[in-house]
Parts: structure tokens; C-alpha cells; sequence
């Protein structure tokens, strides 16, 4: 009898571990079409890749780079911003990353440049690998995306970013965490003028709009360079043609809300709270 139960333990305690050690083989395959939302690492996250992969995470910077200039961003421009990592002996790696104000509120628009390797995730908020961006037999790993600065007045903003390298042998031996930043500011050269005064007056109605949307100008404003309509988060909505003319616009697609609309033209940018009923 005690044969017996010595072997029944046996057999329970192998199949508790063939089922943990399964369990963990799914995530990191589940894992390698992309990270779950909200692991960059941030203060506003809370999490990174160590909540499915192991080992402790440890900072490393210059792992996000960019061609921001140094003085800073401007609103509503478009910036590349890449994440690197490198790992000796390391075939398979991923990352996520999410641009954050000092609130853990996410930041700009993320657009995919490589669709191959890259995907968004979280409403658009995070941006993370895709099973086609995990081999890199280099030892070095590099993701690329474009991302469009927020259009609003929203200050100092960072790039989240955490990453992980793993010599994909379906348990926790040989994997790795790194977390970095990329601090950025509003450029000081960036103006932004009021939307309207005596020399350059835009204007726009009905304001609250439905389906319609009229801007004009004065004889004497600048032409616009671009018109957009960009949510409170800063994710562009609706780009508008540069022509101002008597003519409406089709706002019908846009979803009930607050948005801002901006015009960008020589002598500044111009932005407007315009609400959608």
C-alpha cells in the first residue's frame, strides 16, 4: 500500500510540474506574437516582461533612440523612434513601448512602419513586436515605428520601453529583462500662437458640429500648411485639406466627443477645442 501511494504522489508530482512547465512554454509562445498591454515598465504601467518571463529587470539606457532634435519635439510633427537590444548567445527577443506624460497618460500616435514585425496594441496606446520582429541570429535586435507628436500642450513627455532576449529554448534559462527611457521636451523654438487675433484670424462653426464642419479665413491670414483634427489624447482623427474654402466639411465618421482642431501655417501652429455633439 505504501508502495502504491508513493507512486500515485510520484505520478501527481510529475504531472504538476509537466503542467507548470506547459503552462509557461504557452506564454512565452503566446508571447511571441506580441507583449501584453501595459509591461513597458513605466510608473503609470506598474508592470514589465518579468510578469511572464523571469529573472529581475534591470535598467540600460540609449535602448530607444530617435532623430527628435535635441531641443525637443513639436506638436504634431513626425518623428522614427527605435528600440534596440543587444544579447550575446541570444536568438529571439521582443519589446513594448509606450509613450507617457508625467500622469502615465499615453502620448502621440504610433504608426507602423514595418508590418512585418510590429503591431499596436492597447487601442493604438502600445506599440510591440509581432512574431516576424523576434529572430535576430546577430544577437542584436531592432524595431522601427514612426510616431506622430502630440498636438496638444502636454509638456515633457518619455518613451517607456521594456525588452526582452531569450535563447528560446521554452523555459526561463538564458532570458533577460531591460528597461530604458527617452525623455523628451516641447521644443522652445516650437510656437504657438493664439487661434485667433487681429492679423491672421481663422474661423470655424458651427462649434459644437454635427455632420458639417466650416473653416475660413480673412484675406489677411497665412495659408495653412496642414488642417487636422486630433482627439484629447493627441491620436489624429481627421486630416483636412489645405484649401480653405466656403465649402463643408464631412466630420460625419468622427465619433461624438471633444477634439482639437489644429492649423499649422508659417507664422505658428493654432489650435482650437471643438466638440462634436
Amino acid at each position: 500500500m505504501k508502495n502504491r501511494t508513493k507512486f500515485l504522489i510520484s505520478i501527481f508530482t510529475i504531472l504538476i510540474i509537466s503542467f507548470i512547465i506547459s503552462e509557461y512554454s504557452l506564454v512565452a509562445i503566446a508571447n511571441s506574437t506580441g507583449a501584453p498591454i501595459g509591461k513597458t515598465g513605466s510608473p503609470g504601467d506598474g508592470f514589465n516582461c518579468t510578469s511572464c518571463h523571469s529573472g529581475v529587470a534591470t535598467t540600460e539606457p540609449n535602448l530607444i533612440t530617435s532623430n527628435i532634435p535635441s531641443e525637443g519635439y513639436t506638436p504634431g510633427q513626425t518623428y522614427t523612434i527605435t528600440g534596440t537590444i543587444t544579447a550575446t548567445n541570444t536568438t529571439k527577443f521582443g519589446f513594448e513601448i509606450a509613450a507617457q506624460n508625467f500622469a502615465g497618460v499615453n502620448q502621440g500616435t504610433y504608426v507602423v512602419t514595418n508590418i512585418t514585425t510590429t503591431k499596436l496594441i492597447g487601442n493604438g496606446n502600445y506599440i510591440t513586436h509581432k512574431t516576424g520582429g523576434t529572430s535576430f541570429p546577430s544577437g542584436t535586435a531592432t524595431w522601427s515605428f514612426d510616431w506622430i507628436a502630440p498636438t496638444i500642450e502636454n509638456g515633457d513627455i518619455t518613451f517607456y520601453g521594456a525588452f526582452i532576449s531569450s535563447n528560446n529554448n521554452n523555459n526561463s534559462n538564458g532570458e533577460s529583462v531591460k528597461l530604458s527611457t527617452l525623455a523628451l521636451s516641447k521644443s522652445t523654438s516650437a510656437k504657438t500662437v493664439d487661434w485667433i487675433n487681429n492679423k491672421h484670424p481663422y474661423f470655424v462653426f458651427p462649434n459644437p458640429f454635427f455632420d458639417k464642419l466650416y473653416i475660413t479665413k480673412s484675406a489677411n491670414a497665412v495659408n495653412p500648411k496642414l488642417i487636422s483634427i486630433s482627439d484629447i489624447n493627441g491620436k489624429l482623427v481627421k486630416e483636412i485639406e489645405n484649401n480653405l474654402t466656403d465649402q463643408p466639411i464631412d466630420v460625419n465618421e468622427i465619433a461624438r466627443g471633444t477634439y482639437f482642431l489644429k492649423i499649422v501655417a508659417e507664422d505658428g501652429i493654432r489650435l482650437k477645442k471643438i466638440v462634436k455633439e
